[in-house]
This record gives structure tokens, sequence and C-alpha cells, in this order.
């Protein structure tokens, strides 16, 4: 597997296209109707919020029996951030006075980058999250058989690896904008909603020491039993439709649902007393998305309560079903500046001497 400081300079390289693409296209977006929208891109926007980010994986039992999930040990953090024109840039630390729940859960060791780019036109996320240990939320340790001194059946072998682009065009961007609800630069003052259609590419690769499935449920998955290891690689076409609803001017409500369906490539490994497999298979894959967001929002100040949740779910070629979630939780407040600080504009100006344009 690749070390952290590699996968890290993976996904810059995978941010910095869309961002240059979101660079080359706002030259030719149509103005916002600012009836609807008020664009304060122009200012600079400075915000402090409270996030929890999430993951989770899921193997479907046969019949009526229950759901096998894991989690990993979560975490809350606290953060600071600025926007400026096309630039969003946030820094989040973990809380230092919350107490630990590694007695009851154990301990995750995890990399977790989760980034989304709003322009008037596009709407993108990527995420990137390497995860160790992991408890489940679904048996309890009677249900398995197991002794252990944490609460919940704690695997501190089971690890994955998960990264992913999904992105979607705003089709009403002039009446309609993302920004105003999840970049806080921007202000939707009446109702509107807007299409939405773009596409989605993931690659998610699981490892463990022995089975996902303890032993105690292997007559319950089927022939995931014994599953080791598993590459899942997918891509393919999302649409859906966002709509935020707006009361006298500042209070607002964004709901945003897209769904998505394509093709994959699964590669799982089965290990056990007697066997030992490795299975190739190209097989159909499905990918949703929900985003919301309400708060108040108005010329100067913003406040609000955001969620952001992406799944990716597969059928195996033996029919099992398997999937796994990522997103985050955010309280946002957020205040625009009255004026430019002179030196925004000289590290701008900086900057520009600096970048090497694409020869068209």
């Amino acid at each position: 597997m690749f070390s952290k400081h590699n996968l890290i300079i993976l996904f810059v390289a995978l941010l910095s296209k869309p961002v240059l693409l979101a660079q080359s296209t706002s030259r030719s977006q149509r103005a916002l109707d600012t009836m609807f929208v008020r664009d304060f891109s122009n200012r600079p926007t400075v915000r402090a919020y409270l996030s929890n980010k999430f993951n989770s994986l899921t193997l479907r039992a046969d019949g009526s029996l229950t759901d096998l999930r894991y989690e990993p040990n979560g975490h809350f953090n606290i953060g600071f951030g600025a926007s400026y024109k096309r630039l969003t840039l946030n820094i989040g630390f973990p809380i230092p006075f919350i107490p630990s729940d590694v007695e009851e859960r154990g301990r995750t060791r995890f990399l977790d980058a989760q980034a989304t780019l709003h322009t008037n036109k596009q709407s993108s996320n990527l995420f990137l999250q390497v995860f160790k240990g992991y408890h489940i939320i679904s048996h309890d340790l009677q249900q398995l058989g197991w002794s252990q001194t944490t609460r919940y059946p704690y695997r501190a072998d089971l690890s994955q690896f998960n990264i992913g682009l999904s992105t979607l065009r705003v089709a009403d961007d002039e009446h309609f904008s993302y920004r105003a609800t999840f970049n806080q630069d921007a202000w939707q003052q009446r109702t509107k909603g807007s299409w939405l259609y773009g596409g989605y590419a993931t690659c998610y690769v699981l490892r463990s020491d022995s089975s996902v499935i303890p032993t105690a449920l292997e007559d319950g998955f089927g022939d995931a039993y014994g599953l080791t290891r598993g590459l899942l690689i997918d891509l393919g076409p999302m649409g859906g439709y966002a709509h935020t609803f707006v009361h006298r001017k500042h209070w607002f409500l964004t709901l945003s649902a897209a769904v998505g369906a394509g093709l994959g490539f699964q590669r799982v490994d089965r290990s056990g007393v007697d066997l030992h497999e490795t299975r190739s298979h190209i097989g159909p894959g499905w990918h949703t998305q929900f985003r919301a967001g309400s708060g108040y929002n108005s010329r100067y100040y913003y406040a609000g309560v955001l969620f952001n949740q992406e799944r990716v779910a597969y059928l195996t070629e033996g029919q099992e079903r398997y999937g796994w979630t990522v997103g985050n939780f955010r309280v946002m407040v957020a205040m625009r500046l009255k004026e430019r600080p002179e030196q925004v504009d000289r590290g701008l100006r900086w900057l520009k001497k600096r970048t090497v344009l694409p020869v068209p």
C-alpha cells in the first residue's frame, strides 16, 4: 500500500484538476440573477466550524438476518477557514477536551481528507481515507462469542483505503447557488432549485488478517464468508436535483440528492482452513449522494448546519451485497469582510505572477 505521504500527493494531484477547470470555465459563466443570488466571492469570507467525519462499511446478510456493520472510532474537529474569489482553505484540529472512548470502541488510526469544490456551474466532492481498526456496531460480544475488554467487538487488523470523486453540473446556475449554502460566499435570496447531472469514480480497498465475517455469523452471509481482501473500482454517470427554500430572504433550507449507476471491476480474496481463492468480476455498482444545509444567511453573516454523505454499493459475483459510506456533519458560522485586506491582494498578485498558464 502507498505511504501516507504518497497518498496525500495523489489526492492533491486529483484536487488540482477540478480547480484548473473551474478557473478556465468561470470566465464563460453567465451572470447570476441578483434577484435570486448575491455573489460575495470578491470579498474575503472567514469561518469557524465544528465537524464530525464518518465512515462505515456494511455487508448484507441473507434473508431477515442482521446485516454486519463496521465503523471506525469517530473523531470531532474544530476548524477555521477562509474563502476569497476561487480559493477556499479550511484547517481542522481534534477537539482536545472531548474524552477518548478507546476503552469502548478500540483505537482507530486514520488519514482522512475530504474536499468540496463549488463554482456557479459545478459542485464536486473529493475524498481520500485510510482507516485501520474498526468496531462492530450491529452485533455484540456475546452474539459473536468473543472475549474482549472493549464494549463493542473490535478488529484491530481490519483496514480500508478509499479514494473517489463525484461531480455535478448545476443546470440553472443563474438562479440557484450551491455556494450560498455550502461555501458561504454567496446569498440565495429567493426559493429556487436546479437539476443536476454529472458522474463519479471510486476505488475501495479492504484488508484483514482473517475473515471479515466473524465465525459465529458465517452461515448468514453465503459466499462472503472467508473474505479477507477486496479491490472494488467503479465509475458511472449520475443525476439528481437540488432545491433551496428561502423564508424572508434570510432563513434557508437546502436539500440535494443524486443517484448514479455504472459498472466496476471487483477482485476478492477468500481464505480459510480449507479455502484460498481469488475471484475477479465485472459487476454493477451504484452511488448515492445526499447533501443538506439549514440556517441563516445575510449580506455579512452566515450560520448553518451542514450534512454531506456519499454511499457506494456493489453486487459481487456471488450476489453478495457490499457497501460503504463516507461523509461529514458540520456546524458553521461565517462572516464576510467589508473590505479586502491589502495583504490578500498583494499575495494574489504574487501568486498570479508565478502561475504557469496552459498553452492554448
